[in-house]
């Protein structure tokens, strides 16, 4: 039950971030489902990063668009569990009369569904999933989740099949959308669109753990002026303060970036000030490969540039030390056959910046069949450089980006957490121009996201429950390691199999796999005694006694149970291999022979 030793956790080196830290450790010591939140730029993004580097468990990453999932490194939550669109209504409802056929609940659902045997065992091996942008998630999507997991996991009891959960977002930010004929189905069901209006979060909530320290931002007076604007405890004070920034004619302002509302304001604001430029127009085609949706793409697919163009970064440089980071603002300085070469207005003594190609991956995830881990396959890529038009981009689209300086254009349509998104992109407020004033109703904030906050817990609480989940943990581990069930299972298909295979070693074929069945009936037998035991000293606290018994329980299973029966195999495999038209069935054993060493590896703790 060793605690789990973590590198420096985020990009600032702060190891002083203690939240941070007691999060990472959360997730990769114990199995507690968790909420990671935290105000804008305080290393939400950075953590995710972090804990698929730093943890050992079989991980994937999801969200709920395919732009968020490729910035994530993920797939999208539809794709990876191949559900259906449209609205979920929890329970077994029966019919629907009138509704829309696109409509499903859980009997609808797991009907329908189609996974590969692959996929199947894919969601059985997984330890954790994490779900990044959860604040786009809709009730009705997580519920669906929750069905589907327990179905494959055969954990009906559990939330999400007894997987590990943990759920990265901002709720404050924009909350998630439904569109009105859904929201007239679902709004019978759920009390609001939220992920945590969904039944399975409302049954069994998550630990709720905040990022506190902001690093965008390092002024403290507007690091606390973003918090109240965030929480709904803006003052008048505020309002007053930000209208200070306010300007009517900002057609001087050089190397900002317009904040907008709408898709099209921007779109219009970007081609004028393209066209306005008398340099010539250069075209860049990004390159798809195989598998990769265009509506996923993060810039666009034909990039139109001039000199003197103003373009923003889209994407964090991996070179250290870093020459741009994702919404850094740029000047096209020149276009040469040997390629774009940028300038920051932030940095005029700095030499220009050679702009080199990046790639975006659209990944799978599958089940490393050798040792049973989880990999990521690229099914699809999108080549273009890392960049955009900047002189406006919308409210939505900034989300996760950090400008030094913005224009921010609300055009009096406002949204639950639309002029905190706004703001908070900013560095500084002396970076900030407002295009129209604000007033204090126009900072919308939904109390209900205020209620779901109040499950933070304190540090006291969540020092005692990490001790204790940690030790959960470590039990849960020896009980799930030490099962043989899905071991009898897979023996008793090779079993099947082999019969329906009259030539060659036949009576060989029978004689040992038969002999491996019931050695695994018998550990099972064995194995269960064994999970009461260390229960009981779990119970009783005796820490040393529970890893002396696993200790004696490895040395019992993998050298008195599985390993003779790898060696065997391999001597069965080897004596047989050059026989004629039994490939097949060599092949079974080989993957046998696969089972049965990711066990004993399972089970040596």
């Amino acid at each position: 039950m060793t605690p789990t030793t973590f590198k420096s956790p985020t990009e600032a080196n702060d190891t002083e971030n203690v939240a941070f830290q007691k999060a990472a450790t959360f997730v990769c010591d114990t199995d507690e489902n968790l909420f990671l939140t935290g105000k804008a730029g305080s290393g939400k993004t950075t953590f995710l990063k972090y804990i698929r580097t730093q943890t050992k468990k079989r991980c994937a990453v999801v969200a709920p668009t395919g732009i968020a999932a490729i910035n994530a490194g993920g797939e999208t939550i539809h794709s990876f569990l191949q559900l259906p669109f449209g609205p979920f209504i929890p329970g077994n409802s029966g019919g629907f009369g009138a509704q829309p056929d696109n409509v499903s609940d859980k009997h609808a659902l797991l009907a329908k569904l189609r996974l590969r045997d692959t996929k199947i065992q894919l969601l059985r091996k997984l330890e954790l999933l994490i779900i990044d942008e959860v604040s786009m998630v809709r009730a009705d999507l997580l519920d669906a989740m929750d069905v589907v997991l327990r179905h494959i996991r055969r954990k009906y009891d559990q939330p999400f099949g007894g997987l590990q959960m943990v759920f990265i977002g901002d709720l404050f930010q924009l909350p998630p959308v439904a569109q009105q004929e859904d929201w007239e189905i679902l709004r019978q069901f759920y009390p609001g669109t939220y992920f945590f209006d969904s039944v399975v979060i409302r049954q069994y909530p998550p630990l709720y753990i905040e990022l506190t320290k902001v690093y965008r931002q390092k002024d403290v007076v507007f690091i606390d002026l973003l918090n109240r604007i965030r929480t709904g405890h803006t003052t008048h004070q505020d309002i007053e303060t930000l209208n200070q920034r306010f300007e009517n004619d900002t057609s001087d302002k050089k190397g900002y970036i317009v904040l907008s509302t709408h898709n099209h304001i921007a779109d219009s604001i970007n081609r004028q000030a393209l066209d306005q430029l008398t340099t010539p127009t250069h075209k860049y085609e990004g390159k798809i490969t195989n598998d990769f949706n265009v509506k996923n793409l993060p810039t666009e697919m034909v990039l139109e540039l001039k000199v003197g163009a103003q373009i923003m970064f889209i994407k964090n440089d991996t070179q250290t030390p870093r020459r741009y980071y994702n919404g850094k603002i740029g000047i096209i300085k020149s276009i040469t056959p040997e390629g774009i070469r940028v300038t920051f207005p932030s940095e005029p003594t700095s030499d220009p910046l050679q702009v080199e190609l990046e790639t975006w991956r659209n990944v799978r995830y599958a089940l490393d069949t050798k040792n049973g881990g989880i990999i990521e396959d690229e099914v699809g890529s999108f080549s273009q450089y890392p960049i955009r038009l900047a002189w406006a981009i919308t409210v939505h689209k900034s989300q996760g980006l950090t400008l030094d300086k913005a224009i921010v254009d609300l055009n009096r349509s406002f949204a639950c957490g639309q002029v905190y998104v706004a703001l908070s992109r900013c560095t500084s407020i002396e970076g900030l121009v407002l295009r129209s004033k604000l007033n204090i109703d126009n900072v919308l904030v939904d109390n209900r996201v205020l209620e779901f906050a109040e499950l933070a817990g304190d540090e006291a609480e969540l020092d005692a429950r990490l001790e204790l989940s940690r030790r959960q943990s470590y039990i849960n581990r020896v009980i799930l390691n030490f099962n043989f069930s899905d071991l009898i299972l897979a023996t008793e298909k090779l079993v099947l199999e082999l019969e329906k295979r009259k030539g060659g070693p036949a009576k060989e074929n029978k004689e040992i796999s038969e002999q491996i069945l019931t050695a695994l009936k018998s550990a099972q037998k064995h194995a269960e005694g064994f999970h009461t035991q260390v229960r009981q000293l779990f119970n009783n606290n005796q820490d040393a006694k529970i890893q002396e018994r696993v200790k004696a329980a490895f040395q019992y299973f993998s050298v008195q149970v599985l390993s003779p029966f790898v060696l065997q195999i391999t001597d069965h495999v080897k004596a047989n291999i050059d026989r004629p038209g039994i490939t097949k069935q060599m092949k079974l054993w080989r993957d046998h022979k696969e089972l049965l060493s990711q066990k004993i590896a399972e089970i040596n703790m």
